[in-house]
């Protein structure tokens, strides 16, 4: 079953053992699919998010991507880019814009020499699963809501980047 309450989800997570490894992952798909079998298909799923505090995650983009993130981390990210519409199965109903990488660079050399480039939606993917086994949920993710529809040209950048509104994202 997957875990809603974001109390229970901020757990301090371990590395993966070896010996851990299979039955880990076993548990993860057979949750995603329970999941998409209950009519809340999902795209990743991570091991805190089904009560387990180890830094394990699973990816499965239709036929395109499967991985298996297991002590993995990012080493590198490369264009921070607005990401509409980012859900997460612990937070049902939710949607929320997030500044994510559109590529990242994945390393694992704690169990297993683990290296991938990801791009697109399998970057924001593996962010996501990455960020829960370290403690990083949707809502510390999401974007601030503005009250006005649109920020004035001088203001902030709602992406964070410093910048004012019209060098950067309000630029025509």
């Amino acid at each position: 079953m997957i875990i809603t309450d974001e109390k229970l989800l901020r757990v301090k997570c371990e590395d993966v053992t070896l010996d851990e490894v299979d039955d880990l992952i076993i548990k993860l798909d057979e949750e995603l699919k329970l999941s998409a079998d209950n009519g809340l298909p999902g795209i990743g799923l991570a091991a805190p998010q089904i009560g387990i505090a180890k830094k394990a995650a699973i990816v499965r983009i239709n036929n395109q991507f499967s991985v298996n993130l297991v002590n993995c981390r990012i080493a590198n990210g490369y264009n921070k880019s607005l990401f509409d519409g980012e859900g997460c199965l612990s937070f049902p109903g939710k949607y929320e814009q997030t500044m994510r990488y559109q590529e990242i660079h994945v390393v694992d050399n704690l169990v297993w020499p683990h290296n991938f480039v990801a791009r697109g939606l399998f970057a924001v993917v593996c962010q996501h699963e990455i960020g829960h086994y370290n403690n990083e949920l949707l809502p510390d993710v999401a974007l601030k809501k503005i009250t006005r529809n649109k920020p004035r040209p001088n203001d902030e950048c709602l992406c964070g980047s410093g910048k004012k509104y019209k060098k950067c994202h309000g630029k025509k």
